[in-house]
């Protein structure tokens, strides 16, 4: 409910004099009919005393905005990059706020105007290597290639995502086995990517470029969990191996001959794959 300014008049009834209010003010044109926005259909920010900046004024007032929210995003992206710095070099249970607004260069309170609290900033840079894994393996580069290859270029991103985020991989390993939220979170990575792989599974399966028989959700469980494992041990393990197109042709030709997977349909698995189940 938008309430105006208003005013006494006094008014004469029966000859006593009363009092009355009117608005001070006639409805602003250009606003809509429940007191807010405009009248286009558009919402515009108001100012302080509720009136929609119009003109020279509006421009100054986004162009104002838009520096403002310009600055928190770098603001942001500082702490951001700050946090992943300290976290990979001090492990996450050593670091604390000040170290990350020490590293960023802001002050403490710029810390919490984005974050609430370590925790928070630690789940924001996991979510971005998230994204980086996401990129990497179900890239829109992908789309159009024939199974064969989409796998391998999805292989190929896996582990170059891994080698880019090594150290963070290692923090989030270690964590995941004493802190119930963090392997949470990575137990719902882990599902996402399985439920990823098995539908892809079932796509190949109904066109006749993988095998009919195998099923996909274990299959998309151990795969899984052989790619993730190998990569740690290939990447992080004390023999240090520095060739990732080794670690392709090793996985690729894995997931080839445990999938069935072939560049062509196989016509006969494609009358199975349309037999209705028993």
């Amino acid at each position: 409910m938008s309430i105006g300014l208003t005013e006494m008049r006094p008014v004469r009834q029966n000859g006593r004099v009363t009092s009355t209010q009117e608005t001070a003010r006639p409805p602003d044109p250009r606003r809509n009919g429940n007191g807010t926005g405009t009248g286009t259909g558009t919402d515009t920010a108001r100012t302080r005393g509720g009136w929609t900046p119009v003109g020279t004024s509006a421009a100054r007032r986004s162009a104002h905005q838009e520096r403002g929210n310009a600055r928190g995003d770098r603001t942001r992206r500082s702490l951001l990059d700050a946090a992943r710095r300290v976290f990979e070099r001090r492990g996450y249970i050593d670091a604390n706020v000040e170290d990350i607004v020490t590293e960023a260069g802001v002050a403490r309170g710029s810390f919490y105007t984005y974050f609430p609290s370590k925790v928070e900033i630690f789940r924001a840079v996991c979510k971005e290597v998230g994204q980086q894994i996401d990129s990497g393996v179900a890239g829109s580069e992908l789309r159009g290639l024939d199974p064969v290859a989409a796998m391998t270029q999805s292989i190929l991103g896996y582990i170059e995502a891994y080698r880019g985020n090594t150290v963070f991989f290692a923090i989030l390993e270690r964590l995941s086995s004493v802190d119930p939220e963090i392997y949470d979170m990575q137990f719902r990575t882990r599902r996402k990517h399985i439920q990823r792989i098995a539908a892809a599974i079932r796509r190949w399966q109904s066109r006749g470029v993988a095998d009919p028989a195998i099923e996909p959700d274990g299959v998309a469980t151990a795969l899984v969990s052989m790619t993730t494992n190998f990569c740690y041990w290939w990447i992080e393990g004390p023999e240090q191996h520095d060739s990732d197109e080794a670690a392709l042709a090793i996985l690729s030709d894995i997931w080839i001959r445990a999938l069935g997977l072939r560049r062509r349909p196989k016509p006969s698995w494609i009358r199975q794959a349309d037999q209705p189940p028993d």
